[in-house]
């Protein structure tokens, strides 16, 4: 059940590629998704401890550095993770199939 079906936001994210939005908080624990709950606990069990492992690589390369910002890129689609003070945003893409033309 998904409660933004009728969000300006996400109807216009979905005809753009997006698939899914989640929004953890500084924890790394979910608030809001546009996914199912089953869906965004594999998300996040998934990509919460990568997240934290390349902050803390950044760190330990510069200690006055931090990532704000990680995108991960596959054949099918894209994973955008922004990590602020307060929240952490994860933006799920999948890209358009083109249409294949015979020749």
């Amino acid at each position: 059940n998904r409660s933004y079906d009728g969000d300006a936001f996400v109807t216009l994210f979905a005809r753009r590629g997006g698939k899914d939005v989640i929004i953890l908080d500084a924890d790394g624990t979910p608030l809001q998704s546009t996914c199912s709950t089953k869906r965004t606990f594999l998300y996040v069990s998934n990509l919460k401890p990568l997240l934290f492992m390349a902050r803390n690589v950044v760190r330990d390369l510069d200690p006055s550095n931090d990532i704000t910002f990680m995108r991960i890129r596959s054949d099918i689609g894209e994973i955008h993770m922004t990590i602020g003070t307060e929240f952490i945003l994860i933006i799920v893409q999948r890209f358009k199939r083109k249409a294949v033309t015979a020749s």
